[in-house]
């Protein structure tokens, strides 16, 4: 049995692609992979078990991501009631910027699918483990997000993903 500090050590990077993906503020994304590792670590004795301990940590991430998600929708919708919110750009690299920018515009099934694939580099097995659905959703969802982003301004490149 892999130690939790091992675990950690080995799965935090690809986490923190994954946040970073779904949380366009640096700050953000680490505190989600930091709760989702906090819950795992509650938890390793159970969850070292598993067939897959990196895909159920991705799952708490992702859920992570989606209550954070909606929480700040309900607070804009808040905010917007009582004043102009104050918008905030992305933490990210210039070359990528443009590119999650019209990510962060796709349905949050979308944006899941799309980080799984291109930053976590899950298979569709995983990707639909993960998310919770069928692998046709998955490549639903996909090909759904691909098509947005082709017809988008940005340029679509898999490299900079």
């Amino acid at each position: 049995m892999i130690s939790f500090e091992t675990f950690y050590r080995n799965e935090y990077r690809a986490m923190l692609g994954m946040a970073r993906a779904l949380a366009p503020d640096t700050t953000v994304a680490e505190d989600l992979v930091q709760e989702a590792f906090i819950t795992t670590h509650r938890r390793w004795d159970q969850v070292s078990q598993y067939d897959s301990p990196r895909a159920w940590v991705r799952r708490v991430l992702i859920n992570r991501a989606t209550s954070l998600r909606r929480r700040l929708a309900s607070e804009l919708r808040a905010l917007a009631r009582v004043g102009p919110a104050d918008a905030t750009p992305p933490d990210l690299s210039v070359e990528t910027s443009e590119v999650w920018s019209e990510v962060h515009r796709l349905s949050r099934r979308q944006q899941q699918a799309i980080v799984l694939h291109y930053v976590g580099q899950l298979s569709m097995v995983e990707i639909a483990d993960v998310m919770g659905c069928s692998q046709g959703a998955v490549k639903s969802h996909l090909h759904s997000a691909r098509e947005s982003l082709r017809t988008s301004p940005a340029a679509w490149d898999e490299e900079l993903l």
